[in-house]
């Protein structure tokens, strides 16, 4: 899976590279896709694909599987239930998140997690989900696609060591 990963994300930078800098390329890419861009990333910026490639990546490389596959659902569900519902149920603005969105995403991705998982104690689990929802919530600079599941992975590795 590893090395899957890694080709995938080098791939995404490849594809990265040639959008910024191939104008034929760039034309295509921007007529492909340009209407999923975000302004940065239209401007240059790493899109979104290519951060979740490089948070799978790092995920999968630093933690073991149980970890790894309860942060990667943390971000693959919690995140998009938390941008969804943020959209519908815009309360509690902080930044560009909303807390209605946060809560959605950490209550449906803590329950997925819960019933997926057969190695984790639910509270770890719990403690994962509060923190890749809360760093999910914080408005920072780094990708969240980046940033929820090694933060909730090692919040995680963390817990059920202790534990």
């Amino acid at each position: 899976m590893v090395s899957i990963l890694i080709s995938m994300s080098l791939f995404a930078f490849s594809i990265e590279y040639l959008r910024n800098n191939k104008r034929f390329f760039s034309k295509l890419f921007n007529s492909l896709f340009g209407f999923m861009l975000r302004e940065t990333e239209s401007k240059g910026r790493l899109t979104g694909a290519t951060w979740l490639l490089i948070g799978w990546s790092i995920t999968v490389m630093l933690f073991e599987m149980p970890i790894a596959v309860a942060a990667l659902l943390f971000l693959s569900i919690g995140d998009s239930i938390a941008a969804l519902a943020g959209k519908l149920y815009p309360k509690g603005q902080i930044g560009d998140k909303t807390f209605s969105g946060t809560l959605f995403g950490f209550v449906i991705s803590l329950i997925l997690v819960l019933m997926v998982n057969q190695a984790l104690l639910p509270m770890v689990i719990l403690l994962g989900a509060i923190a890749a929802m809360g760093i999910e919530l914080i408005p920072t600079k780094v990708n969240d696609n980046l940033t929820i599941p090694i933060f909730s992975g090692s919040v995680m590795m963390l817990m059920d060591r202790i534990i």
